[in-house]
C-alpha cells in the first residue's frame, strides 16, 4: 500500500472510531478476513463510512446474520422489506424511515460484496435492482391501503396502480446511484365508496403523490431513489398518472420514435397481470415493428446527434456514463438494434442490456 493510501485508511478508521466507537468494537472483533475486506471498503467508498457512522447498528447486524458473505433472492428483498413496515402502521414519517434505513443497509451490503469481489457486477446489478422492485411495490401497496383507509378502494379487480420500469431498472441492471425512472397507469373505472369517496382517477391521482412522498422525498434518513417521471405520456406536461386507455391511444397516435426506444426497457413492476394485455397488443407492436424498421434511422441518427452535442457542450469525452464509448453510447447501439430488427427476432426483445449483447453478437449484427 503506498504512503498515501495508507494514510487515507487511518484517517478513514480514525474517523470511524471516533464518531461510531461501537462499529470499531465490531471490527476489532471480527474475523481476520473481515478485517481486511473492512480496510478495502473505507478506502474505496465513503458512502460506506458514512453509513456506518449513521446506524451504528448497520455493520453488527451483517455481521451477525453473516449477510456480506450470502446472496439474496428477490423473494429474500421482498420478506426484508415487509418485516421492515410491519410495526410502521399507516404513520408516513415511520414507513418513510423504515424504507431509508433498510435501502442503506442493503446498499452498504452491496457495495461491500463488490468492492470485495464476493459478487460479480452482474449480481451486484440485479441485486440492486430486486431490492429497488421490492421497495417500489411495498411502497406502492402502502400508498394504496393509506389512501384506503379515508377513501376506500375503487371498485373492481383491476383496482391496481401499475407501475412500469424504465431504463436500468426496466432492464434490471440499476447503478447505486441511478435514479428509478417510471411510468404510472391504471384501468379507468368506477370511483371509490368510503367515507371520502373520490373518483378512479383522483385516487389513484393521490396514490401516486404518495408513492413518491415515500421514494423521494429528503428526510432526515436521506431518500430511497430519486424518481423520474418524464417518460409518462406527455412528459412533465402530461398527467402524473395516465389511464391504460389514454396510454393505449397516445402511443397509437401520438408516439415517437424516441419513446419507442425508451420503452425497449419497460417492465412492469406492479399490476402485471393487468398490463400484459396491453404489452402484447399494444406496446410491443409499437416498439417492435413487423418488418425491417428502416423508417427509424433518421431518428436514430437524429438522437445520436443531440447524445454528441450534449457530450460536446458539457465537455464529457472523459465521462464514463456519457462520454464517447461509454454506457449511453453501448446502450444505444444496443437499443437501436433492437429496434430495427426485433420485430422479426423476437430473440432481441430483451429489457437486459447484458443479456441482448451476446444475442446481437450471435446475430452478426455486432462484432466481438
Amino acid at each position: 500500500m503506498t504512503p498515501t493510501l495508507a494514510a487515507l485508511l487511518q484517517r478513514q478508521r480514525q474517523s470511524l472510531a471516533e464518531r461510531a466507537p461501537t462499529v470499531f468494537a465490531a471490527l476489532a472483533a471480527a474475523p481476520a478476513q473481515i478485517q481486511a475486506e473492512a480496510d478495502h471498503v473505507l478506502l474505496c467508498s465513503d458512502f460506506v463510512l458514512r453509513a456506518l457512522i449513521t446506524l451504528p447498528a448497520l455493520l453488527p447486524q451483517l455481521l451477525a446474520q453473516d449477510a456480506l458473505q450470502q446472496a439474496r433472492s428477490l423473494s429474500e428483498y421482498q420478506v426484508r422489506v415487509e418485516t421492515a413496515l410491519a410495526d410502521t402502521g399507516y404513520d408516513l414519517p415511520a414507513c418513510q424511515r423504515a424504507l431509508r434505513q433498510l435501502r442503506q443497509v442493503e446498499m452498504v451490503r452491496l457495495a461491500w460484496r463488490d468492492l470485495c469481489g464476493a459478487a460479480t457486477v452482474e449480481q451486484t446489478l440485479l441485486e440492486t435492482s430486486w431490492l429497488a422492485e421490492a421497495l417500489i411495490a411495498r411502497a406502492t401497496a402502502w400508498a394504496r391501503q393509506s389512501c384506503a383507509i379515508r377513501h376506500g378502494l375503487p371498485a373492481g379487480s383491476d383496482a391496481d396502480l401499475v407501475v412500469l420500469a424504465m431504463g436500468k431498472l426496466g432492464g434490471g441492471e440499476l447503478n447505486f446511484s441511478s435514479d428509478v425512472d417510471l411510468v404510472l397507469l391504471y384501468a379507468s373505472g368506477e370511483g371509490t365508496t368510503g367515507p371520502l369517496p373520490l373518483s378512479r382517477e383522483e385516487f389513484f391521482l393521490q396514490q401516486a403523490r404518495l408513492l413518491i412522498r415515500l421514494l423521494d422525498e429528503r428526510t432526515a434518513d436521506s431518500f430511497v431513489f430519486r424518481v423520474d417521471l418524464r417518460l409518462r405520456p406527455y412528459g412533465d406536461s402530461g398527467p402524473l398518472v395516465c389511464s391504460l386507455a389514454a396510454f393505449e391511444d397516445y402511443l397509437q397516435s401520438v408516439g415517437r420514435d424516441w419513446e419507442r426506444y425508451a420503452y425497449v426497457k419497460a417492465r412492469a413492476l406492479t399490476g402485471q397481470t393487468l398490463f400484459a394485455p396491453v404489452q402484447a397488443t399494444v406496446l410491443r407492436p409499437f416498439v417492435y415493428r413487423r418488418y425491417l424498421d428502416f423508417g427509424v434511422f433518421d431518428s436514430l441518427r437524429e438522437m445520436r446527434g443531440l447524445i454528441a452535442r450534449e457530450v460536446a457542450r458539457r465537455d464529457l469525452a472523459d465521462h464514463v456514463k456519457l462520454g464517447p464509448g461509454g454506457i449511453r453510447e453501448i446502450e444505444f447501439a444496443a437499443q437501436s438494434l433492437q429496434l430495427i430488427r426485433g420485430g422479426q427476432d423476437a430473440s432481441l426483445r430483451e429489457v437486459s442490456l447484458l443479456a441482448v449483447l451476446p444475442r446481437l453478437r450471435g446475430g452478426k449484427l455486432l462484432g466481438e
